[in-house]
């Protein structure tokens, strides 16, 4: 079954003389968030995520709340054939939104290819025409110092929400899914849509996750009281956080952001844990190289999305 994640990132404001503690609140929001994502509303083909009613969910949760600030994003998971040349296709059936023409506008969890012995994220630049543009692969040597590794991998289409990746040989990926011993490597791609209400078109079975939204609490001064000036009010954002890659970024020349080279070519298993909440956490792997990578040049840009397949 293919299926098109929905992750949202909540920043909910409350009246602080109307609640006893902001962990109760949140928790409350938290469980109505987990009985949506269960409704039939969702979990089925053609479903749409309604980010009115989203919002609306949040704000009823409890009466001390007197707005929310949320931000959506849509994921697809690949599932890559490790050391072997693939082409993949990843469709997310919606438009991308382009909020930075010179790109970083999708996002990837952390892999590893032949000939490269950091750990690299997929990253995409816009076209001049604004429709298309193109994929590459970068290493962090800071968590916002993006270093292009390779351009020109992939191709992506922001109008209907798809990446196409060349042929890559992948030989390691940062995250897994399954029981020990029965590991499937993963990584992640998200992307911002064009329009909050998101649509599982066509065989996209469409899940809000909850596992992987985030909710924040902050009190709201103005309704409470403490300052009705509003002169020390906290603003959020309405639009994506500026992170680079999904997850910690893995930092090229530390054990997690680089493997072993020697003169053999050879790619150790990846070690994997799972937690008691059912994630999971990989460990490096030991991977050996016929050569390291050669000097990477800062991209002008990245960004966006493009998909099917998995």
């Amino acid at each position: 079954m293919k299926y098109l994640y929905v992750e949202t990132e909540s920043t909910v404001y409350y009246d602080t003389s109307r609640a006893a503690s902001s962990a109760g609140i949140k928790n409350v929001v938290l469980d109505n968030l987990v009985k949506y994502s269960d409704s039939s509303q969702l979990n089925k083909f053609g479903a749409r995520f309604k980010y009115s009613k989203y919002l609306g969910v949040v704000d009823n949760s409890e009466s001390a709340i007197t707005s929310n600030i949320t931000t959506v994003f849509m994921r697809r998971d690949m599932e890559p054939s490790l050391n072997t040349f693939g082409e993949y296709e990843i469709c997310y059936g919606n438009q991308f939104h382009i909020k930075n023409t010179n790109g970083y506008n999708i996002k990837s969890s952390g892999f590893f290819v032949s000939g490269v012995s950091d750990c690299v994220y997929l990253g995409d630049l816009p076209n001049a025409d604004m429709k298309t543009g193109t994929v590459f692969l970068f290493k962090l040597p800071s968590p916002t110092q993006p270093v292009v590794v390779k351009r020109g991998i992939g191709i992506i289409d922001y109008i209907h929400g798809e990446i196409k990746l060349n042929p890559i040989n992948i030989i390691s990926t940062k995250l897994t899914r399954g029981v020990p011993g029965a590991e499937v490597p993963l990584i992640q791609i998200s992307a911002c849509p064009f329009s909050n209400d998101v649509i599982g078109l066509q065989d996209l079975y469409l899940q809000l996750d909850t596992s992987n939204s985030v909710v924040t609490m902050i009190p709201d001064e103005i309704s409470s009281g403490t300052n009705t000036s509003g002169s020390s009010y906290k603003v959020t954002s309405s639009y994506s956080n500026g992170s680079l890659v999904r997850g910690t970024p893995a930092i090229a020349g530390t054990s997690e952001g680089t493997l072993n080279i020697s003169s053999t070519s050879t790619a150790s298993s990846v070690n994997t844990t799972v937690g008691s909440s059912g994630n999971t956490t990989t460990s490096v792997p030991t991977v050996t190289t016929p050569s390291a990578p050669a000097t990477p040049s800062t991209p002008s840009g990245g960004g966006g999305g493009y998909g099917s397949g998995y």
